[in-house]
């Protein structure tokens, strides 16, 4: 009897044996041995602690591994729930939960998302708010009943972030919450979530008294949406909560070039506000719609400084020819800042019909009026430019011959080197002394040869100046042989 009772008891001790063995998971000792790792505050060992729980359950779900997944999570949230495993350790077990964690976690997860511990139950959230399927977003929806604002904004974000179209319902319900807060993230996780229920959700919120914090959020989702229809932008550009979503309709409704586009662009330009202005010009003359580009160009001789800014900088999206018409426009009748921008515009998509107003600028302007027409002088790609300053060179004209010589510092005109060396010898010293001026700046090793051969022809004045400047560039740009010579001189 005795014999027997010792015999059943064994053979219940090896069941149980049995029955531990095949619950106890593959990973389980490992995991509990890398838990207790963290229990060492020293930086290089947590450090490792992490690694080695990293690569145990990328090992585990690797896959050759059938159901390793759902191993690992048992195996983890086992080691979760120990109360010997440090806070440290658990932090680092929800993130990998967060990797690998299956449908078997979300319990335990969702009963820890709502503990005291606020670094634990943020961990859990998203633990939870990785795992897929219903299970995972239903606990989410259960959970956020029972937070506080900052908890409802943190679920909201995660149903956002899983981006299923079956918490579609739950978001538009808090459109309508008390909390601005709360409806804003929920305005805003239906724009991420998209789609065709979200955005009728967006829709069918907006203008249905919402206050103006939350109906800017919920603007900014429907627009966000490329599905969004002409109409609801319309009405978003005419009443929007913001100059900001305003823009943002205007913009996005030119650029459709939808039929609407000419009501709204025309309201744009109308407009009190400069900004609201300036993103009408802006994107009327960026659409590249003739129709929406002449509705802002009619306008340019009404525009005020400020508009006409933004103009300059949207006039080269038009033809070239209309761009310089009304460059030229402004720079007759603007103020000096307008003008600067209008030289740059000019130097871009400039023609002959230029070429007066940037040489005269060059010629009388101001220091900055004349930098900038040098530069657009430099980059005018009109061949008429360079005839026209030979026949200046050639018209015998004091003035037209000195303005041709200092622009030609700035432009490359072919043969324009030859004819400044023959005005270096001329009998009026101030071409000649104009010449030089230029080729001061220009001049190569072959041209500063040529400017010794003058000056050994050359006496007096012109003689000394020609002197001067050899001995100014032929030390860094001439020939070793005019070093030599020059440094006799």
């Amino acid at each position: 009897m005795k014999l027997d009772l010792i015999r059943k008891c064994a053979v219940g001790a090896l069941a149980a044996a049995i029955s531990v063995s095949s619950f106890a998971g593959e990973y389980r000792e490992e995991v509990l041995s890398i838990a207790k790792e963290f229990e060492n505050s020293d930086p290089d060992a947590q450090y490792t602690a992490r690694r080695n729980l990293e690569i145990l359950v990328s090992a585990a779900t690797a896959p050759e591994k059938s159901g390793g997944a759902a191993e690992i999570t048992g195996d983890l949230l086992y080691a979760l729930s120990q109360p010997e495993s440090s806070r440290e350790a658990k932090k680092y077990i929800l993130r990998q939960l967060a990797r690998v964690g299956t449908s078997k976690a979300v319990a335990p997860l969702a009963k820890l998302m709502m503990e005291e511990d606020a670094l634990l139950a943020e961990n859990a959230r998203k633990a939870i708010e990785s795992i897929k399927g219903n299970k995972a977003a239903n606990a989410l929806k259960k959970a956020y009943s029972k937070m506080d604002e900052s908890g409802k904004k943190d679920i909201i974000r995660s149903l956002a972030h899983r981006g299923e179209s079956s918490s579609i319902g739950f978001l538009g319900k808090e459109l309508n919450s008390d909390s601005d807060v709360v409806a804003s993230v929920a305005a805003w996780a239906l724009g991420e979530i998209g789609g065709a229920k979200a955005l009728n959700t967006l829709k069918a919120a907006y203008g249905s008294g919402l206050s103006k914090g939350v109906a800017g959020v919920v603007e900014r989702s429907l627009l966000s949406h490329s599905s969004i229809d002409a109409d609801t932008i319309a009405d978003i550009f005419e009443s929007g909560s913001s100059i900001s979503t305003r823009r943002a309709a205007l913009r996005e409704l030119i650029g459709r070039k939808d039929d609407r586009a000419l009501e709204v662009l025309e309201a744009g330009l109308e407009s009190d506000d400069l900004d609201m202005r300036s993103i009408a010009i802006e994107s009327g003359l960026a659409s590249g719609v003739d129709d929406c580009q002449s509705l802002v160009l009619d306008r340019a001789i009404q525009m005020s400084g400020d508009d006409l800014a933004v103009l300059l900088a949207g006039l080269r999206n038009v033809r070239p020819e209309t761009a310089e018409t009304i460059g030229l426009q402004i720079f007759e009748n603007g103020d000096e800042a307008l003008q600067l921008n209008t030289l740059e515009l000019l130097g871009e998509v400039g023609s002959v019909r230029s070429i007066g107003a940037l040489l005269r600028t060059f010629d009388e302007g101001s220091r900055a009026l004349k930098i900038k027409a040098s530069l657009a002088l430099a980059q005018l790609d009109s061949p008429a430019l360079n005839d026209w300053l030979n026949d200046m060179l050639s018209s015998g004209v004091e003035k037209d011959v000195l303005l041709a010589q200092e622009v030609l510092a700035y432009r490359n005109v072919p043969g324009a080197k030859e004819r400044l060396l023959e005005f270096v010898s001329h009998e009026n010293a101030d071409f000649s002394k104009g010449a030089l001026k230029t080729l001061s700046v220009i001049a190569d090793e072959s041209d500063l040869d040529q400017l010794y051969s003058i000056s050994r022809k050359s006496t007096g004045e012109t003689e000394r100046l020609i002197i001067s400047l050899l001995k100014k560039l032929a030390p860094e740009f001439g020939s070793e042989s005019l070093k030599s010579r020059v440094e006799a001189l």
